[in-house]
């Protein structure tokens, strides 16, 4: 298991439109070895810790178990969203507006899974 400790500062903090956030971290001149780690870890999900002093063993203990909901990046609801985003996005041209469309377009897809099971009943 890669566990890689970097000096580094936190230096922008961004909300995205999903509900996600950015974090853009720099680090400072690396090793080669812990590039490599970075590198391998490019793209993974995993978990940040930040600390303003270095990690040690006593630190770890006091970290709580988190376990992933989903294995993947996102949420299956969350990577609908994105794709709906990139839809929205690529067709209307804008970010604004968004939130109502999805609103919409979720309503629509919903009514359309009603529609289908009412077709789907037997008559009586």
């Amino acid at each position: 298991m890669d566990i890689l400790q970097l000096p580094a500062t936190i230096e922008s903090i961004n909300s995205r439109v999903d509900g996600t956030w950015t974090i853009k971290v720099g680090t400072q001149e690396l090793r080669e070895e812990d590039a490599m780690i970075l590198l391998k870890l490019n793209r993974k999900l995993g978990y940040f810790l930040f600390k303003e002093s270095i990690i040690t063993e006593s630190d770890l203990l006091t970290i709580p178990e988190i376990k992933p909901e989903f294995s993947g990046d996102k949420t299956p609801s969350q990577r609908l969203r994105a794709r709906m985003f990139v839809y929205y996005q690529t067709t209307k041209g804008t970010k604004e507006g968004f939130n109502d469309w999805y609103v919409s377009a979720l309503e629509k897809i919903g009514q359309s899974y009603l529609d289908k099971m009412e077709k789907d009943e037997p008559e009586q």
